[in-house]
């Protein structure tokens, strides 16, 4: 194996949101091995350096579901942006439908100045149809949206969609189940985009040609290295597309059921170091096999 290639939400990132040190080992002792290391994100690329600078480590990044592709020296390779006229239909049913929505490019990410109160009405109608749902869920959500690095806020949607700006992806979720299923069935409705879960209350749009596999693909060539070569880390739905192309898949501990059953292996969850665990074992197998009898 020649790359390792990791989802941060759930999988390098614990609870708190944060790399641990044995993370962050573990990827040290990769690289001294030979091993590069790429993240592969829903978050920006901002927010993504944000993040491995207070870590202490660098790494190529695959930021917005897959919609860009930045090398470790930070120059992006590749990117596909939403087109305009999908981006605008897009976000216009989601406001019209109630939906919040964050809007990111690999720079900021954009939010409405009373997205709150979206997030908190939302939350209604969901304890109005499911008594058993918590408040719980409201502060896991915005202490995820609070930990992002480069928050911008919006007041008028028209005047944001008509700047020179490039969008590549757009972020949405809803508690209340019938609403989240109905916004994830109708937003395939939109040939250009493509749709992909990476929480149990979201859904995302990117463009057709993004995801997360074909941007390791991307990256894996540039760096003139085998699929087969690639170990890749993932908790969710949006991992999916990179563990159907790299030659290791490893679920987490705490990934999905159906999601497990898609990868060859399974480690440790994201808060017992499952990424680090994964790594050493393999290290050990592998330099077992390299040294002579």
């Amino acid at each position: 194996m020649k790359l390792i290639v990791s989802d941060l939400d759930g999988t390098l990132l614990n609870s708190k949101h944060e790399i641990s040190k044995e993370n962050v080992k573990a990827l040290r002792t990769a690289k001294e091995n030979g091993y590069e290391v790429a993240i592969a994100t829903g978050r920006i690329y901002t927010d993504v350096l944000n993040i491995l600078k207070k870590a202490d480590i660098e790494a190529h990044i695959i930021s917005g579901n897959g919609s860009t592709v930045h090398t470790i020296e930070g120059k992006k390779i590749k990117s596909w942006s939403i087109p305009k006229d999908e981006l605008k239909a897009a976000i216009h049913w989601l406001i019209d439908n109630n939906f919040f929505l964050q809007l990111l490019t690999d720079k900021n990410v954009y939010l409405h100045y009373d997205f709150e109160n979206t997030i908190k009405e939302d939350y209604k109608l969901a304890k109005s149809n499911n008594p058993k749902i918590t408040k719980e869920y409201i502060d896991i959500t915005m202490n995820l949206i609070f930990s992002q690095y480069g928050i911008k806020y919006f007041n008028n949607i028209d005047e944001l969609l008509d700047s020179d700006l490039e969008f590549c992806c757009i972020s949405s979720m809803s508690f209340d189940e019938n609403k989240l299923n109905y916004g994830r069935e109708y937003v395939k409705n939109f040939k250009g985009l493509s749709s992909v879960i990476s929480h149990k209350y979201n859904f995302e749009l990117v463009s057709k040609d993004a995801s997360k596999g074909n941007a390791l693909e991307y990256l894996a060539k540039h760096l003139n290295i085998s699929l087969n070569d690639v170990i890749a880390f993932g908790d969710n739905f949006n991992d999916v597309s990179m563990f159907k192309k790299a030659g290791i898949s490893v679920a987490m501990g705490n990934a999905e059921n159906e999601v497990k059953r898609m990868c060859r292996f399974v480690t440790l969850t994201n808060n017992e170091d499952g990424v680090a665990n994964f790594i050493y074992r393999h290290l050990e197998k592998t330099n077992a096999e390299s040294t002579p009898a």
